[in-house]
């Protein structure tokens, strides 16, 4: 199920902001790599984005501490 209330905080930064936390993601296998096909939760009014990694296409995540 998807997080409303993160998704809106997710919204609310300006777009090229988002676009850095996007292109900062960590793959095990490819290194610092761009996530796709994401979510948006939160965690300890943290957002956290899960998708996969542009480049392998494995499961990856990035934690915005607020």
């Amino acid at each position: 199920m998807r997080d409303e209330l993160a998704h809106k905080r997710w919204m609310s930064l300006p777009e090229h902001i988002r676009k850095k936390f996007e292109g900062n993601v960590f793959c095990r296998s490819c290194g610092v790599t761009t996530i796709v096909d994401y979510s948006v939760d939160s965690d300890n009014h943290n957002l956290v984005l899960e998708g996969s990694c542009k480049t392998c296409g494995r499961k990856v995540a990035r934690v915005i501490e607020s």
